[in-house]
């Protein structure tokens, strides 16, 4: 065994004995022999031929759980014959077995309201225990996103619905909308244990409610969104363009609305960009509190990554962090891959992590000052997500009012945020240099006369400046 794994496993046998009997330990783990270990999986080996499905399915998941104990991340745990133990083979199984889980994974009967996950101290069958590890006081709060956290504490410490319904959270993925929500639903449930209380995405309440229809059982629908004390709704943008869902919404709304019950809401973009959301809808979004979250800028991806790197008990030395967050642009979700990535690295290979690993290792993440025609296609495909138009039809010559408006805020935002000639940028576009400038105008007057305009372009210029 080598000895770096063989230290590992001992420490891995350790926290197994405290588990499981001496007879257990002696007839099974203390057999065994760990051989393979990285930042996904560790493969063990047996002399037991005829035990090692039995093994795998009764004891796999146990050792995995040790595992992310001490090391602090997971991995996936699989035991294997040792004589006929092929490493490039080992890999391959996992992954056809992970391969295999997805394609077979049933779909989930939401018919008994699983979704339905703080409603109560006393409920033993809520599923998503998890979320509780979402709290107020493991969320970094920054310049970018110090707003919606105040909003949000502020309905956690007065639940009772007030000038903030509803709270309409918006920015995008990754930045710690979800995280928010379930700050304040895990704080409502544990000083209210009596608040009934819903979480729920988008597509999942469209689901549902389409699910009801097919089998008639839409009053129960109804009664249950309609006599809750919270309701929150993450990635609200899904019920776009479904005109069935939004009438059912439109009218869940009123009746939570108008009882004075809290509705908290996520979303990509502000209420007035989603594109077929219904303007009732839209007024009403508008009507309550709007908190947006911006991506961090560098000194807050610093406290991020230190944050992250504590809860993981992984050492990164502090010209480490402050390098790897001045040389990515992660969401909040990403970072947490990164430190497990550094960890696990560290770990395994007994090393401390240094700028010049960190650079090896993350040298997918982290490639130094990025090409500005590079930049510019990175531009380009913001702005099509933004507007929900293909990147080829913003590059092509149609000229629909739509098509034309992505156009020009991408030449726009391009200019401001690369040392690209005018010449250069129409060339991405298949235009010439007054036609860029004409571009630029355009959006400059728009600018000067709609402040929400004004408010997104600004953002996506910081998008591609921090």
């Amino acid at each position: 065994m080598n000895s770096s794994y063989k230290e590992i496993w001992n420490i891995i046998l350790d926290s197994l004995s405290k588990k499981y009997s001496e007879d257990i330990m002696n007839l099974w783990f203390n057999n065994f022999e760990l051989v393979h270990l990285d930042e996904s999986s560790a493969f063990i080996v047996t002399d037991e031929a005829g035990f090692v499905d039995l093994l795998n399915k009764r004891y796999a998941g146990q050792i995995s759980s040790v595992f992310k104990d001490v090391l602090g991340f997971d991995v996936d745990v699989k035991i294997f014959y040792k004589k006929t133990f092929s490493l490039d083979s080992a890999k391959a199984a996992l992954q056809n077995e992970k391969h295999a889980k997805i394609v077979s994974e049933p779909v989930v009967n939401r018919e008994k309201s699983d979704d339905v996950f703080f409603e109560s101290k006393n409920r033993k069958e809520q599923t998503d225990e998890p979320d509780s590890a979402y709290t107020f006081k493991n969320f970094i709060v920054g310049s970018s996103n110090k707003f919606a956290y105040a909003a949000s504490v502020a309905i956690a410490e007065h639940p009772y619905a007030n000038e903030n319904n509803p709270l309409f959270i918006y920015g995008a993925s990754g930045l710690g909308k979800t995280h928010l929500m379930k700050a304040i639903a895990n704080e409502v449930s544990s000083n209210h244990p009596e608040y009934k209380i819903i979480f729920v995405t988008g597509e999942d309440f469209t689901n549902e409610f389409v699910d009801s229809l097919m089998k008639k059982t839409t009053a129960k629908f109804k009664e249950k969104y309609r006599n809750v004390d919270m309701l929150f709704i993450d990635d609200i943008q899904l019920i776009a363009s479904k005109e069935q869902t939004q009438e059912e919404f439109f009218h869940t709304f009123n009746a939570l609305y108008n009882s004075h019950k809290q509705i908290v809401m996520t979303s990509d973009k502000l209420p007035n960009e989603l594109q077929g959301l219904e303007k009732r809808l839209v007024t009403r979004f508008e009507g309550g509190l709007l908190a947006d979250i911006q991506p961090p800028d560098t000194e807050l991806r610093i406290a991020i990554f230190k944050s992250k790197a504590m809860a993981m008990h992984v050492d990164i030395p502090d010209e480490v962090l402050t390098y790897i967050a001045e040389n990515t642009k992660s969401n909040v979700r990403q970072i947490e891959g990164v430190i497990k990535r550094l960890g696990a690295y560290s770990f395994i290979n007994g090393v401390p992590i240094t700028i010049e690993n960190a650079k090896n290792l993350l040298s997918g993440i982290i490639t130094g000052p990025m090409p500005p025609e590079v930049i510019a296609e990175n531009v380009i495909k913001r702005v099509s997500e933004f507007y929900n138009i293909p990147v080829n039809d913003i590059k092509s010559k149609r000229r629909t009012k739509e098509i034309a408006q992505a156009r020009h805020v991408s030449i726009y935002v391009i200019n401001h945020v690369t040392s690209m000639t005018l010449e250069n940028i129409g060339k991405i576009f298949g235009r010439d240099h007054s036609t860029v400038l004409s571009s630029i105008t355009v959006v400059n007057t728009q600018i000067k006369q709609n402040a929400s305009f004004e408010h997104d372009i600004n953002n996506l210029i910081k998008e591609f400046s921090t």
